[in-house]
This record gives C-alpha cells, sequence and structure tokens, in this order.
C-alpha cells in the first residue's frame, strides 16, 4: 500500500491502476514526462489524477503505478517497505 501525506505543500499525483501500462520512463523526470509525454496521451491512457492540498493524505493501494509532482518547493523521503 502507499500513503502520502502531504505536509505543507501542494502535490499533484497520477496514477494507474495495476491493469494498466503506464506511461513513465524512469529516467525522466515527472516534470520533463508532464511536458513531453502527457500532452500526447489519448484521453483514455491518461492516468488518475488529483491534487493534494496541505494535511491531506492519499492512500492508493498495492502494485499501483505513480508519479508525483511538488508543485512548491518541498523535500520528500520515500521508502519501500517489503
Amino acid at each position: 500500500i502507499g500513503v502520502s501525506p502531504s505536509r505543507g505543500v501542494f502535490q499533484r499525483w497520477f496514477l494507474y491502476p495495476p491493469d494498466k501500462t503506464p506511461h513513465f520512463h524512469p529516467n525522466e523526470t515527472t516534470l520533463a514526462w508532464l511536458y513531453r509525454t502527457y500532452p500526447t496521451l489519448p484521453p483514455a491512457e491518461r492516468p488518475l489524477e488529483c491534487t493534494l492540498r496541505p494535511g491531506e493524505v492519499l492512500y492508493f493501494p498495492d502494485r499501483w503505478w505513480h508519479a508525483t509532482l511538488n508543485l512548491d518547493t518541498s523535500v520528500f523521503i520515500s521508502t519501500f517497505l517489503g
């Protein structure tokens, strides 16, 4: 599972369920993906999206693909627990 609290920053999230193939590239930043790839995606191939506001928490189930774009200056630490 994934849980992401937004602490004082706005974050734009892009999510694909496990049965969809994401169009993210591991060597590309989310910002570069947003400008280069996202506009070329047909609506049916675009990810689910939301914007987290300060104090909100996003839960996403195991095996969901995701990318995050911080809309403010921030520091983010991520870890995977197995």
